[in-house]
């Protein structure tokens, strides 16, 4: 759930259907989050879950996503295989581990 932030933080009551005590309330409807955000509301989205997955059981879409998060160019990759390699070349390259070359 991700947290709404009141601009007045002493606000208690329910705004569009979302309960607040003490200026924060709490909620997972993308539609009420930007309505809140145009509003003045801080939105606190919550991390992508994604984190707890390892990535070789991720989708493609989960792949892409944690890529962009860690600012990894995919470049041509568009299959799963491809994509899970240029991430943990990515990923090996970052910490210093040699790059297994393959003959």
């Amino acid at each position: 759930m991700a947290k709404v932030i009141a601009p007045n933080k002493q606000y208690s009551g329910i705004s569009a259907g979302v309960p607040f005590a003490n200026g924060v309330g709490e909620t997972d409807n993308p539609n009420l989050l930007k309505w809140f955000e145009s509003k003045g509301y801080e939105v606190g989205r919550p991390e992508p879950e994604q984190d707890n997955i390892p990535i070789e059981k991720m989708t493609v879409p989960q792949l892409k996503e944690y890529a962009a998060l860690k600012k990894i160019d995919l470049g041509e990759a568009s299959k799963k295989e491809d994509i899970l390699k240029t991430i943990q070349d990515f990923q090996n390259q970052a910490v210093g581990e040699p790059k297994v070359v393959e003959e």
